[in-house]
């Protein structure tokens, strides 16, 4: 197709209006943005300013100003408190540090809970050499250790740091000190019995008690079990708690795992009875999956007031010891370790006739937490 002069200036003409068109209007949005630009910018620049008035604030206060350390050594330091904190919530061994003639004891964390260490002395050891080290653990626990091993390194005592020198490994003397520890394994096939100290001796090979001024290691556990052997010693046979509604203070009731606190909290009427909810307490690291509170019930126990005689005591005593009525009611949830855990009984009664609950807890079944790996 051919266009005369006349219908290409037309054509062109008309082009060029419409793109004058399309300029204009891109020209207006363009003029609109760089205004709502210049406008974040200049807000954004008042809020930096603010910003960093009160950063210089906060350094001012917590003495950071004066800090020669620069931002990347904060956070560094900073990621390494964190990672302290957090490993000291984590399962799993770690070392304890013991010193030559430290008093009291340490707390040993391991896959099986967290057990106590005391460092009691040493001697050396003639007939084979080295030093014997005379250690007790404590096992807070209802179940016994029969297998364990002791992994870590022993040496001198911390190096002496200028002031202001950080003990931590980033430190090239203190990295350098733990270099030249002696490492040691040693395996122990003593019972650690539940609930009780146990006393033990471990090898080490050094030349000198300069060598044995810091003991670390931590401890493997090889074989546990769970018993109620040592843990009845004194008792024999479990205790009765006597618990009161709304009492402030929980009542300890002894068992063959060893004692728990109990609290009655309330009691609540339903159609099949009174639900008595508890709080029980397992101070220990195993679990409760199945156990039951039984014993007698009744009303609130007499008062004794100072105008009443002890002959009309013991008549009201008499009366309300014979309104008691037997129970047995099974725990409905587990009872986890090292915690308070709510509980429920049910007792077929009239809420108005359960105030009051005298009994022993018989523990059926428990278990231990799964260790986990480091």
């Amino acid at each position: 197709m051919k266009f005369s002069g006349l219908s290409l200036a037309l054509i062109l003409a008309s082009l060029c209006l419409v793109q004058t068109g399309c300029d204009k209007d891109t020209q207006l949005r363009i003029d609109r943005l760089e205004a709502e630009l210049r406008e974040v910018r200049s807000d954004t620049r008042d809020e930096v300013a603010a910003l960093k008035t009160r950063v210089i604030s906060a350094e001012t206060t917590v003495g950071f100003s004066q800090d020669s350390r620069s931002v990347q050594d904060r956070i560094s330091h900073l990621e390494q408190g964190i990672e302290t904190v957090r490993s000291l919530g984590a399962r799993g061994n770690q070392s304890v540090f013991l010193r030559a003639n430290m008093a009291g004891h340490s707390l040993l964390h391991t896959d099986h809970g967290t057990f106590f260490v005391s460092l009691d002395g040493m001697d050396i050891d003639i007939e084979n050499g080295g030093f014997s080290v005379h250690l007790s653990i404590g096992n807070p626990y209802a179940f016994s250790i029969s297998q364990f091993t002791l992994k870590g390194n022993h040496g001198g005592g911390t190096p002496e740091l200028e002031e202001g020198e950080e003990y931590s490994l980033n430190n090239p003397t203190i990295r350098d000190w733990q270099e030249a520890l002696t490492p040691f394994e040693y395996r122990v096939s003593k019972t650690l019995a539940p609930l009780s100290w146990t006393p033990f001796d471990i090898k080490l090979s050094a030349d000198s008690r300069e060598e044995l001024e810091v003991v670390s290691f931590a401890m493997v556990v090889e074989n546990a079990d769970v018993t109620s052997e040592g843990v009845t010693e004194g008792g024999g046979v479990n205790s009765v708690a006597h618990l009161r509604l709304g009492a402030e203070v929980a009542s300890i009731v002894k068992t063959q795992y060893g004692a728990f606190l109990v609290t009655f909290v309330k009691a609540e009427e339903s159609d099949v009875g009174t639900r008595v909810h508890l709080e029980i307490g397992n101070p220990y690291g195993f679990i409760i999956d199945e156990c039951r509170l039984s014993g007698q019930f009744g009303p609130e126990i007499p008062s004794r007031k100072g105008s009443i005689s002890s002959e009309d005591y013991r008549e009201k005593m008499t009366e309300w010891t014979a309104k008691l009525q037997p129970f047995e009611g099974m725990i409905s949830n587990k009872l986890a370790g090292l915690r308070k855990n709510k509980a429920t009984i049910l007792i077929p009664a009239p809420a108005d006739q359960v105030h009051f609950l005298r009994g022993s807890l018989q523990i059926e079944t428990l278990s231990l937490p799964e260790a986990t790996g480091n």
